[in-house]
């Protein structure tokens, strides 16, 4: 293939392009025609090749993923307009808009996003706010997809930055603010967010401004699977206590729930499929009398709703008591995802309904129902523990799953421990998966993030998480080194030909894995002489909706040790499973039956309490 060497001629016949490749269909620029400023124009000196499916692309498209390609970045008020918003100016804007109006245009957006529409969709629902000139412009500089106009992070951030400003009424005769305006200028601010320590990428001392910033990112941004976080939900709060009754470490759930908090498990699971089927498919305007068309006792709708939503006084005190810089602190959103507006509410977020009522957040509302004696704290903190080990039960099921289909030997913990470390002198991994010649070994842990480290604020409990999850490593090293010596006391087969080591850390409740953390993780490994050897493929990292797209591929696809093997040497290695899988092996994955079995009990629970609802406003 031969490159363009110089600008085509209009008409001329254009090079670069494979054998037998027609260009005519390639538009050339005409000369002398005009183009507004940030305008795109045809780009020439491209060179083209052919998919296996015989698409004619530009060869940048035929290159392999790189962990690049999976950021976006949102524009800013500089990109836009030429020149910063200045911080007074968003001051300005806000103090002329009311609360609720902000909070309305937010909720919208982000309402938008969750029901999965494109990001031009989404930056297409403000261009009314635009001049023509600006608006070209804008869909110049994001039509690569590499930059989007509207980001959640920057609309939970101006949600914040208007309860500090805004107020409940605007004086009559005073000119409206505008909402997009203080969006960019919030952008802007946000840029700015520790542009003194860029120096600090990824090393091996306490993790620096950018590298807290990419964890914190990158954890707000993650995808969420809405059936996994529902069968997850049902098997560890609904199932699974009945299942291990037996277990001392198992406590009965939906009895503490109830005593606790005072509704059931499944009104509140009612109340929390109505509010997010409202908010994403109607609108996140609801009116207050929304929720009398569920079946439920009397006043228990009012009681999960006085779990789960604040008023805007609460709201403003919360603004008001973190720190006036911009940052990825949104816990009073996340634990009231619901702003009381008199006769109607707002939903700030479906995804944050979705976390509130089916992620971990539960367990705060029966802490907190509990009471705060020793006793109480005791229960509490069983409860905690229980929460956590099922957590880790249900991914282990993933992995008998998947890994049985595929006809791979599977050893739980007792056999291991039974097995390699009878005496005890020596902790040993979860489970093991393996096919006589290759091992998988996972270590599953329900360590999640806390809320320092989320808002990307404490190198120090970032640095914990880290140090935490290597004394987890620990436990796979040993357990390599016990198979390397002794994998006949596990099997019953002698040990023969070579072997080669998958060393695995499963996370329950997610973790924001990516270029910086894993790198981070397999760089602390290496400090403290873990994992080492030939034989020892590098740590990975994942959590249970990525084991859920293993366990959904069609026959033919890779296994668990198949997707391990081949992401070593990757494009997209020290990316997450996900991205591997899905961008650059393009496997083909359905929900799992199971998942999806275990998804419908939790939509069945709320069709039976519900009646047909009230309709939504807008």
């Amino acid at each position: 293939m031969v490159p363009i060497r110089r600008p085509p001629r209009p008409g001329e016949t254009i090079t670069g392009l494979p054998p037998g490749v027609d260009g005519a269909f390639l538009t050339v620029g005409t000369e002398g025609a005009r183009y507004e400023p940030g305008e795109a124009v045809p780009r020439l000196g491209v060179t083209y090749g052919i998919r296996s499916s015989g698409l004619v692309v530009p060869m940048e498209y035929l290159r392999s993923p790189a962990p690049i390609d999976s950021i976006a970045t949102y524009l800013t008020g500089a990109q836009v307009f030429g020149q910063p918003i200045p911080p007074g100016l968003v001051v300005m804007h806000l103090r002329r808009l009311e609360l609720t109006e902000v909070l309305g245009a937010c909720s919208r957006l982000l309402r938008l996003v969750d029901r999965g529409s494109s990001p031009e969709q989404v930056d297409g629902a403000l261009e009314d706010a635009f001049q023509p000139q600006a608006w070209r412009r804008i869909r110049s500089l994001t039509a690569g997809g590499e930059r989007r106009l509207v980001a959640p992070h920057v609309l939970l951030v101006l949600l914040k930055h208007a309860a500090r400003f805004s107020g409940d009424c605007r004086l009559s005769g005073v000119a409206s603010g505008n909402v997009v305006a203080a969006m960019l200028g919030t952008a802007d601010d946000l840029e700015l967010l520790g542009g003194s320590d860029l120096d600090a990428v990824i090393g091996t001392g306490p993790p620096g401004v950018i590298e807290r910033e990419i964890v914190a990112t990158h954890h707000f941004h993650s995808e969420m699977d809405i059936r996994h976080t529902m069968a997850k939900f049902v098997r560890r709060w609904k199932q699974f206590p009945a299942e291990l009754a037996s277990d001392p470490r198992v406590v009965d759930l939906e009895a503490t729930f109830e005593q606790s908090v005072g509704v059931s498990v499944d009104e509140f699971v009612a109340v929390g499929m109505a509010l997010y089927a409202a908010s994403l498919m109607r609108q996140p305007v609801i009116r207050r009398d929304h929720l009398t068309g569920l079946r439920l006792r009397n006043g228990a709708a009012e009681r999960v709703l006085g779990l789960v939503m604040r008023g805007t006084a609460e709201l403003r005190v919360w603004a008001r008591s973190i720190n006036a810089a911009p940052t990825w602190e949104f816990s009073h959103l996340e634990r009231f995802p619901v702003v009381d507006c008199g006769d109607h509410m707002v939903v700030v977020r479906p995804r944050l309904v979705l976390q509130r009522f089916f992620g971990w957040l539960p367990f705060f509302d029966v802490a907190d129902g509990l009471g705060a004696d020793r006793a109480a704290r005791k229960r509490a903190d069983a409860v905690r523990s229980c929460l956590g080990h099922l957590g880790e039960v249900y991914v282990r099921e993933t992995l008998q799953q998947q890994s049985r289909r595929h006809g791979l030997r599977v050893f739980d913990e007792e056999q291991i421990r039974h097995a390699l470390n009878p005496t005890g002198g020596q902790r040993t991994c979860d489970l093991t998966v393996d096919d006589g010649r290759r091992w998988a070994l996972f270590e599953v842990t329900s360590s999640q993030l806390n809320r320092e480290t989320v808002a990307g604020t404490s190198a120090e409990r970032l640095e914990d998480v880290l140090s935490k999850l290597i004394g987890k490593v620990e436990q796979l090293n040993q357990t390599i080194d016990a198979l390397q010596h002794r994998e006949s006391g596990l099997t019953g087969r002698p040990i023969g030909g070579s072997r080669r080591y998958f060393p695995v850390l499963v996370l329950t409740e997610g973790f924001p894995v990516n270029p910086i953390t894993l790198t981070a993780l397999r760089q602390r490994a290496h400090e403290a002489q873990l994992l080492q050897g030939d034989d020892v493929a590098e740590l990975e990292v994942v959590d249970g909706v990525e084991l859920e797209v293993l366990e959904g591929t069609d026959f033919g696809e890779p296994t668990v040790l198949d997707a391990l093997d081949l992401k070593q040497h990757a494009g997209l290695r020290r990316s997450n499973m996900r991205d591997f899988l899905m961008r650059e092996r393009q496997v083909r994955s359905t929900t799992p039956d199971r998942v999806a079995r275990l998804a419908g009990i939790a939509f069945d629970i709320a069709l039976d309490a519900t009646q047909p609802p009230n309709d939504s406003v807008g």
